[in-house]
């Protein structure tokens, strides 16, 4: 599907051939913020505030650098491949034809400027291109190979099992349900316990997750928790952060906009569209919840609050989970893909397990839909379970380490999914203490203590999986993931939806007459002024008083005039929103009177006739930005 734009990258408007071209996510704008973390309802063992630092730093000249010995290549079209060094510290390269024959000037020890002398053609473009390839970690000096960099936690994460009820009965369910909830005495000491436990192990943040059962069930509690909980965070000096973790059944608007205005996130679990979800999260009484969901989730898109989607993937599913994410990229909603774990509650454990090849195949179908559809954010982190490639960790989550699990009646747990094997209560406990010094529960090992493991180049990505799930198939907790299989199949296709994310968004590295292809559409109301350039229009963003982020590519070579306007369209099986509006400098924002659940088109161009599909307050003469791919 991005043959074209692949073309367009590694040929001039005239057809010459271009120069040795690289691009990495440090060449998209606002990269840190474009990192989708898909542990909503786990123990997450990356931050979700993670920034990518600026990787391993420009040689110096005249060193002697080689190809790191664990990077690796994959093709993602005719014309370009992308780089990845799983013994690194992440980060896909993209190359184009000339540029890969930079890389491979390095299998043998070499400086730059060797590479130039033997290289006339790419030699303006190799500094630029060795430059993106040392700080990918992908070629390094000779004798100082590349170590992964494993950060240290700073926020501890706590699941508040806010309520025990549940108005679904999803065949693939961990909690035994009741119709108990928490109350405000438990609450409120549940939140002092973690803050105050924090502060105790020396962390700086605290990340609370409402949760159930069905949280929404007790909703006034959690709007209660959520002001005290951020009040008194404020006074500890802790950084806060919160998510709502629900069925999307009963989201009522007022509890929807009280959310929104106190900042906490919502994630909504969607199995699949119609029946494929109806099938595995039926209510109460036998009937499916999919019209519900699609009810709150287009709310939801109408109060500007879109909700993060976790799809949960069994044997019954995997056929459907490629509409699921059409579902949610038609919508440009971010989403996570979860593997079904085994447990005591599941109505039908062995026809929920699913086989290699039935995961397989489904993650494939859905990564063809991906392709399809781009999104400009990152899906390393949220369509791989626990095996996320946006950064190296030794473990695969949080779990006696930096997460703690709280039930109803006050109650420390190591696991949500092991909710009823708790430790003590937070009345008389330290909760992160708790679950640091247990041994008898939920063993979260390093992945190198792990069998089957050791020794393979991918084992900081996947970190052994869901320990969890390797007890629950294996017995043990240092053998390597029943999973393990599927990861390394996925891997490399993962990386090539990364690749072209970078092919369609970023800004390429090379010689000055490639910058070209990076053009910028500025326009403004009334006088409809057209601003093409290489540098990012200034302005007051709609998310307060950040810079905007460059608005939609135009392509040199596909400009149209239309009533003197300049009509941009989208390289050829790159799917695009159409243009949302946002106001100028010092320019209030109007009343939308469209819902933003027709953010996305099905169209590779954008219609002038949909340049207004939103009814608004016509603006002052200060200007609109028009941003299609925000």
């Amino acid at each position: 599907m991005m043959a074209a734009r692949g073309k367009a990258l590694a040929m001039g408007t005239g057809g010459e051939r271009r120069g040795a071209v690289a691009i990495s996510v440090f060449d998209l704008p606002d990269s840190g913020e474009l990192l989708v973390h898909g542990c909503e309802d786990c123990a997450c063992a990356v931050s979700s505030s993670h920034h990518r630092d600026q990787g391993w730093p420009s040689p110096a000249p005249g060193d002697t650098l080689v190809r790191a010995r664990d990077a690796r290549e994959f093709p993602v079209d005719d014309e370009h491949w992308a780089a990845f060094n799983p013994a690194g510290n992440g980060g896909v390269v993209v190359l184009n034809s000339l540029a890969r024959l930079l890389l491979h000037a390095f299998d043998n020890p070499a400086s730059v400027t060797d590479v130039q002398l033997a290289m006339p053609s790419a030699a303006t473009d190799a500094p630029a291109v060795v430059s993106r390839l040392v700080q990918a970690g992908i070629i390094h000096v000779v004798g100082r190979p590349v170590r992964p960099a494993f950060r240290e936690s700073t926020m501890l994460t706590a699941w508040l099992h806010t309520s025990n009820a549940c108005n679904l009965r999803c065949t693939y369910c961990y909690v035994h349900k009741s119709a108990s909830g928490m109350d405000g005495r438990v609450g409120r000491a549940s939140v002092d316990a973690v803050l105050n436990s924090a502060l105790a192990h020396g962390l700086t943040g605290v990340k609370l997750k409402y949760a159930g059962g069905e949280a929404s069930l007790n909703w006034k509690l959690v709007l209660e928790l959520d002001a005290y909980a951020r009040a008194r965070a404020a006074e500890l000096g802790l950084e806060f952060q919160a998510v709502l973790l629900s069925n999307g059944v009963t989201l009522r608007s007022a509890f929807t906009e009280a959310l929104k205005a106190s900042g906490v996130r919502v994630m909504i679990s969607m199995d699949g569209v119609k029946g494929a979800h109806d099938s595995q999260r039926p209510t109460l009484s036998g009937q499916g919840s999919f019209r519900l969901i699609e009810k709150s989730i287009t709310r939801l898109l109408a109060q500007d609050f879109p909700p993060h989607l976790s799809i949960t993937i069994t044997s019954q599913s995997a056929s459907g989970v490629a509409e699921a994410v059409r579902f949610a990229l038609d919508r440009d909603l971010t989403f996570s893909l979860n593997f079904f774990r085994d447990n005591e509650c599941a109505a039908d454990v062995a026809g929920l397990r699913y086989t290699e090849s039935q995961m397989i195949e489904g993650l494939l179908d859905a990564f063809a839909v991906i392709r399809e559809r781009v999104p400009r954010w990152s899906v390393l982190g949220s369509v791989l379970d626990r095996g996320q490639l946006l950064e190296p960790r030794q473990r695969p989550c949080g779990v006696g380490q930096d997460y703690v699990v709280i039930d109803h009646e006050g109650k420390v747990a190591k696991c949500h999914m092991e909710l009823e094997r708790t430790l003590g209560d937070v009345f008389r406990d330290d909760p992160l203490g708790l679950v640091r010094r247990d041994s008898r529960m939920t063993l979260n090992l390093l992945v190198d203590e792990k069998e089957g493991c050791r020794d393979c180049s991918w084992r900081y990505w996947c970190a052994g999986g869901c320990p969890v799930s390797t007890f629950a198939a294996t017995g043990r907790y240092d053998v390597k993931s029943p999973n393990c299989g599927i990861y390394k199949a996925i891997y490399p296709e993962a990386l090539k939806l990364e690749a072209l994310r970078l092919l369609a968004y970023g800004m390429p590295v090379s010689s000055a007459s490639y910058a070209r292809l990076s053009v910028y559409w500025f326009r403004r109301h009334k006088s409809e002024v057209i601003i093409v350039g290489c540098s990012p229009v200034v302005g007051r963003s709609s998310r307060g008083g950040d810079p905007f982020r460059p608005t939609m590519r135009v392509w040199p070579t596909q400009l149209e005039g239309e009533s003197g306007l300049i009509q941009p369209q989208a390289p050829a099986g790159l799917i695009l929103p159409p243009p949302r509006r946002y106001p100028g400098p010092g320019e209030p924002r109007p009343a939308r009177s469209c819902s933003r659940s027709s953010a996305r088109g099905t169209s590779a161009s954008v219609p002038s006739s949909r340049r207004s599909s939103c009814a608004s307050t016509p603006p002052s003469s200060s200007g609109w930005v028009q941003e299609a791919d925000d």
